[in-house]
């Protein structure tokens, strides 16, 4: 694995006021360069900004905080590519066939997205990829030592 793409949950929990020091320690271990988001991510608060009234006063201070994301990660922000959503619909359907459940659309595209980078899949939310096939990482609960780069 050459890097990890990081799950919303992850940014979010290293963003936020009290972040869990076990998440805050492990990703700035990591070199910056093996860090990676998906554009999907950024829609996710893209998403949550414009969820809010418009008047709301929380919405300037999301946005910039949302280009500060962007900037961070310049260069490092994966697109939705047709590899990616061709995996995801192999895994989608898989895992249908399997469980007799659809899994959530973001999170096995974010699944993909790994899998097509040869990344770690950093998040919280392992049971949302379970049979995905993806190299998943929970950085709350997991040890390091056992997801070499």
């Amino acid at each position: 694995m050459k890097g990890w793409l990081l799950d919303t949950n992850v940014i979010a929990e290293v963003s936020g006021a009290r972040p869990d020091r076990r998440v805050e320690q492990w990703i700035a271990s990591q070199p910056e360069h093996t860090l990676f988001l998906s554009i999907l991510t950024i829609a996710e608060y893209q998403k949550g900004i414009h969820h809010l009234p418009v008047g709301d006063k929380r919405r300037p201070r999301l946005q910039q905080s949302v280009r500060a994301l962007e900037a961070r990660f310049s260069g490092r922000v994966l697109q939705v590519s047709n590899p990616v959503a061709l995996r995801w619909g192999a895994i989608s359907g898989e895992v249908k066939r399997l469980t007799g459940q659809f899994p959530s659309v973001i999170d096995t595209l974010l699944a993909s997205t790994a899998i097509e980078h040869n990344l770690y899949f950093a998040t919280r939310n392992i049971s949302h990829i379970a049979h995905s096939g993806v190299a998943a990482f929970n950085p709350w609960t997991d040890d390091p030592a056992h997801f070499p780069l």
